[in-house]
C-alpha cells in the first residue's frame, strides 16, 4: 500500500500556553515551567469561520488533484481521536461525498474514534484492508480533530500535552511507490484504560511507562530499519522525546520534533503531519511512523520509498 497523495493543514490561528492553562486555574509561573520543559508555547486553533469538515473538503480537492483521468476515489476513512462532538468538529461523509466528483457515488463512508491519538493506524490497517480485498482502488484517508468550540481548559493535560487543531488527507492506493506503507502493527496495553478521564496520577503513570510503549512497539521492526530511520512520532511533549534519546541503544536515533514548538500536539494527524516534512524520497532515510495514545493504544507504521535502492519493507 502507497500513500499517492498527501495533503496537510494546520491551521495559521493561535492560542498561547499562558491562555491555555489560566482557563484550567493554573498560575503563570505553571506555564512557564510547563513551557521549558514541554517544549510547547501555543497551539494552532481553527479561525472562528473554519470547521473540521471545511478544512477535510479543501485537502480532499488536493487529492482530487492528483488523480488521473477518469479516476475516482472508492472508499474514505474518518478518523478522530477526541470525544468531543461539537459543531465543528462533527463531519458530514455524505455532504462531502456529494460535493466531490471525483469520489463514487457508491464510496464506502467508514468512521473510527477510539478517543486517542493512535486511531490513525487501525484507520490505516482498515485502508490495507480494503485495498487487499480488490474492491478498491482508492481510499481516502481522513484525520483531524478540533476543539475551537471547546474552553481553553480542554487542551491542557497537566504534565503531559497540550493538544492542538491539526488535520491530513491521504490517498492510499495498492502496491508500493514513494510512500509505501507497510508493517502497520495495533496494540491495546489495558492497564492504562482511564485515558483522558484519568487523574493525575494515572495520567502520570502513563507518561512513566511511555518509553516501555515505544520499544514495545519499536521492536516490530529490523533493528538496521529501527537505526536508519526518521521517528515521526505523536507531539506528546519534547521532555518524552529527550527521555527517550538518552537511553543509551537510542542516542543516535533521528526523533522529529520540530512540530512541537510549532502548533502542539495535533492529536491523531501529527505522524502524517510530520511524514510531508520528512517523506523518505527526501531525507534518503526510511521513517517510522507512531503513536502512543492515551488509555493504551499504540500504533505504528513504516514508510519506505522504491525509488531509494536501500527500501526495506516491514512485515
Amino acid at each position: 500500500m502507497n500513500i499517492a497523495s498527501l495533503a496537510t493543514y494546520i491551521p495559521s490561528a493561535r492560542v498561547s500556553l499562558d491562555e491555555v492553562v489560566a482557563h484550567r486555574g493554573g498560575s503563570p509561573s505553571e506555564a512557564r515551567t510547563f513551557g521549558q520543559l514541554f517544549g510547547m508555547r501555543e497551539a494552532s486553533t481553527l479561525a472562528n469561520e473554519e470547521s473540521a469538515e471545511g478544512c477535510f473538503h479543501a485537502l480532499l480537492q488536493q487529492l482530487g488533484d492528483s488523480l488521473d483521468e477518469g479516476e475516482k476515489i472508492d472508499a474514505v476513512i474518518l478518523i478522530q481521536g477526541l470525544p468531543s462532538p461539537s459543531l465543528r468538529q462533527s463531519v458530514n461523509l455524505p455532504s462531502l461525498r456529494r460535493r466531490s466528483n471525483f469520489i463514487a457515488a457508491d464510496a464506502p463512508l467508514l468512521t473510527l474514534n477510539q478517543q486517542n491519538c493512535a486511531t490513525l493506524f487501525w484507520g490505516l490497517r482498515l485502508a490495507e484492508r480494503l485495498l487487499a480485498s480488490g474492491k478498491h482502488r482508492g481510499v481516502a484517508l481522513l484525520a483531524g480533530d478540533t476543539l475551537a468550540d471547546f474552553d481553553l481548559a480542554e487542551r491542557y493535560i497537566p504534565g503531559c500535552t497540550m493538544i492542538a487543531d491539526g488535520f491530513v488527507a491521504a490517498l492510499l492506493k495498492p502496491g508500493g511507490g514513494q510512500r509505501r506503507v507497510s508493517g502497520i502493527q495495533c496494540f491495546y496495553h489495558p492497564g492504562f484504560w482511564q485515558g483522558l478521564d484519568g487523574t493525575r496520577e494515572d495520567t502520570k503513570r502513563f507518561y512513566q511507562s511511555h518509553n516501555h510503549l515505544v520499544e514495545h512497539a519499536l521492536s516490530s521492526y529490523p533493528e538496521d530499519v529501527r537505526k536508519r530511520a526518521w521517528l515521526l512520532p505523536h507531539n506528546i511533549n519534547r521532555l518524552s522525546w529527550q527521555t527517550w534519546l538518552r537511553h543509551t541503544e537510542n542516542r543516535d536515533r533521528l526523533v522529529a520534533t520540530d512540530l512541537l514548538s510549532q502548533c502542539g500536539h495535533c492529536y491523531t494527524a501529527d505522524p502524517l503531519l510530520l511524514l510531508d516534512r520528512y517523506a523518505p524520497q527526501d531525507t534518503g532515510r526510511p521513517a517510522l511512523l507512531l503513536s502512543v495514545g492515551l488509555g493504551g493504544w499504540v500504533g505504528c507504521a513504516a514508510i519506505t520509498s522504491d525509488a531509494l535502492p536501500e527500501a526495506v519493507h516491514a512485515q
